[in-house]
């Protein structure tokens, strides 16, 4: 058995996605019926996995546009034309002259079925007025959808980062005016973000004001996963893992579903059933080779910022701006709250029972192990 199959680094499909049965069920009765939605969760929560998981359930055509590294209109149209470009083929039939009648709905585009390595797409040319060009190549994608009767998904990932740009509120408008147009195209909204989203969607004074639902998306509880676990191992070892071995993986992951694939990835790579002393020395490991990817978000924290986290990571707490937490971090009671604010803000910390803790568990466990461990 592929580990890799079973805890995928990136998208989990098929037998890799596990569960998420009330968000799935809340998305295809929204795409049933053409309504839009907003995806709420911090990163690596599986956004992208759902998305597509429904539209292969639903047998519907889609395309992910990834905006993380938005940084002008130019570039938000070019890759939502790139991607449309390539769902446009997608939706075609096989009849002789589909694409003929595709070139026709976009012949103000200058339309031309390329070939390039991901395959063909419809290439489209690009006028001086980005907008224009967005909110045109969707309502066209849109016409193109109703003529085969085709439905499809277009998941816009990471789109918090629109909200950065200096026109913001210009292209929220262009998106708007395509996306509530939209008859057989139904549109999944996402981001890492969650304080932007909420104000994209939920500002009277914003374009983008109630065109959608939100879903949040938490971790899934204990049985799921140990289902799975069972399964799996019952496939690679032919045989069961403990309860203490799985409660151990659980330790370390905080049940966060990036890295029990990582974790449960690595420990299925070996050639035995995991022990507890195996389970630690593979998480030790990984976190260790994650100092790059974690000094990024922590060294961009003001030193306030860093107090509460590492504090946090050592021991959660429900009162941040008690005497008991701050004074061995020689803070203010107000700079206490407001640092919290911002590392909420930032997805690094969040409330579960009524404690603040650090959300990420590899960065936790760097903050309150490895940088305490003598070199060797």
């Amino acid at each position: 058995m592929d580990p890799v199959r079973l805890f995928p680094d990136g998208i989990a499909l098929g037998e890799a996605f596990i569960n998420r049965i009330e968000e799935r069920s809340t998305l295809i009765n929204r795409i049933k019926v053409n309504k839009h939605t907003v995806l709420m969760a911090p990163r690596r929560y599986g956004k992208t996995s759902l998305v597509m998981q429904v539209a292969n359930e639903m047998k519907m055509a889609s395309c992910s546009v990834d905006l993380l590294a938005a940084y002008s209109v130019e570039y938000v149209r070019d890759q939502i034309m790139d991607r449309a470009g390539r769902l446009a083929i997608e939706l075609l039939p096989t009849i002789a002259k589909a694409k003929e009648k595709l070139v026709h709905i976009f012949k103000l585009m200058k339309p031309e079925v390329t070939l390039d390595v991901f395959g063909q797409k419809l290439s489209l040319q690009l006028s001086s007025e980005p907008l224009q060009d967005m909110t045109d190549v969707l309502l066209k994608l849109d016409e193109t959808a109703k003529f085969f009767k085709k439905r499809a998904v277009i998941f816009l990932d990471e789109f918090q980062q629109i909200s950065q740009l200096k026109n913001y509120h210009s292209i929220e408008a262009s998106l708007r005016h395509a996306v509530e147009r939209s008859e057989n195209i139904v549109y999944v909204f996402s981001g890492s973000n969650r304080r932007l989203l909420q104000q994209m969607f939920g500002d009277s004074g914003r374009p983008l004001y109630r065109l959608c639902q939100v879903i949040s998306i938490e971790r899934m509880g204990k049985k799921v996963y140990a289902d799975h676990l069972t399964h799996a191992a019952k496939i690679k070892w032919k045989k069961i893992v403990s309860d203490e071995v799985i409660e151990r993986i659980f330790y370390h992951t905080e049940l966060h579903p990036f890295y029990m694939n990582v974790l449960c990835q690595l420990l299925w790579s070996q050639n035995y059933t995991p022990s507890i002393a195996v389970i630690d020395r593979i998480w030790h490991t990984y976190v260790k080779t994650q100092r790059q990817v974690i000094g990024h978000d922590v060294m961009g924290l003001s030193p306030n910022q860093r107090k509460i986290l590492t504090a946090l990571a050592k021991t959660p707490t429900q009162e941040i701006q008690s005497v008991n937490f701050i004074a061995p971090l020689k803070i203010s009671a107000s700079s206490a709250q407001q640092s919290t604010e911002i590392l909420m803000q930032k997805d690094l910390i969040y409330v579960s029972n009524d404690h603040y803790r650090v959300l990420d568990p590899a960065i936790k466990y760097y903050l309150n192990v490895i940088l305490w461990e003598s070199e060797k």
